[in-house]
């Protein structure tokens, strides 16, 4: 019911939605028709199109697995890479987004975010956090994962008046940037940067890249498919806690501030896997 609810959200929100597999229909059908999905699942059988798009997972191919794994091999092969394709209303590809690993998953609400969507999906539960230098908002893309999602830590920054905070660029200062530390298992990729400001210090007379304005990082983090994570994710009323630091240096027009780092926490509920 999930997944149907989540295509209901974007089908309000203009996108359509489709599925392509390498599975036969009749195994699409019968998982529809447990999840109650009404967004069309197209049998690929035999990965036609998924070869057509260069998404064949040669991983997977039996001729090249150890004699003991050749029955598995023959059996997964045809997967694809995972992906999601974005199309404009004439079919033409506006942006992709792929995983290495077939088990892990952007979800929908990190791909709307990573495209610019204020907040699509998102936990309202932001969390304020202020300081002397700057106001922030931290929220996730998504209040409830499970092994495998890649989500969005997003932290929506206004500096204070006057007040400015260093983006990347060739300077010596700390630039802003959001560290996960807990829980351990949890892969980091680089934080996304709007674009900057430049910014003259008259009395070194240097100029550096800076945010003075609103500006919005986003950390994607992605949940390892493992045996002992997916354990973590059954237990009932299970959650997880996110920590994080945001790290950053202010200055304002005369004084440059030390360095800041302040934590920062996102409490998500655990969604076990569903094997058949």
């Amino acid at each position: 019911m999930e997944l149907q609810s989540r295509y209901e959200d974007l089908r309000e929100r203009g996108v359509g939605l489709a599925v392509i597999t390498y599975d036969p229909t009749t195994t699409l059908s019968e998982f529809a028709d447990a999840r109650g999905i009404s967004f069309p699942l197209l049998s690929d059988e035999g990965s036609a199109t998924i070869r057509e798009y260069g998404l064949l997972n040669e991983e997977m191919n039996p001729e090249r697995a150890p004699e003991e794994r050749r029955a598995m091999m023959q059996r997964l092969y045809g997967i694809p890479y995972p992906g999601t394709f974005m199309l404009d209303p004439e079919g033409r590809v506006t942006a992709r987004f792929f995983e290495a690993a077939y088990q892990e998953r952007s979800t929908v609400s990190s791909i709307a975010v990573r495209l610019g969507d204020a907040a699509a999906g998102a936990a309202q539960a932001a969390t304020r956090v202020e300081t002397d230098h700057l106001e922030a908002f931290a929220w996730a893309t998504d209040d409830v994962v499970a092994p495998g999602n890649r989500l969005s830590l997003v932290v929506d920054v206004t500096p204070k008046r006057d007040m400015h905070v260093y983006a990347p660029g060739d300077h010596a200062y700390r630039v802003i940037r959001l560290r996960t530390t807990a829980p351990d298992f949890l892969r980091s990729h680089e934080v996304s940067y709007p674009p900057s400001g430049m910014y003259h210090f008259e009395p070194l007379d240097e100029t550096v890249p800076v945010y003075e304005e609103r500006f919005r990082l986003v950390q994607d983090v992605t949940i390892p498919m493992r045996q002992d994570i997916a354990e973590l994710a059954s237990r009932p009323g299970a959650t997880v806690r996110v920590e994080a630091v945001l790290e950053y240096q202010a200055c304002d027009h005369e004084v440059c501030y030390l360095p800041q780092a302040v934590p920062l926490s996102w409490d998500l509920s655990w969604r076990p896997l569903i094997r058949d």
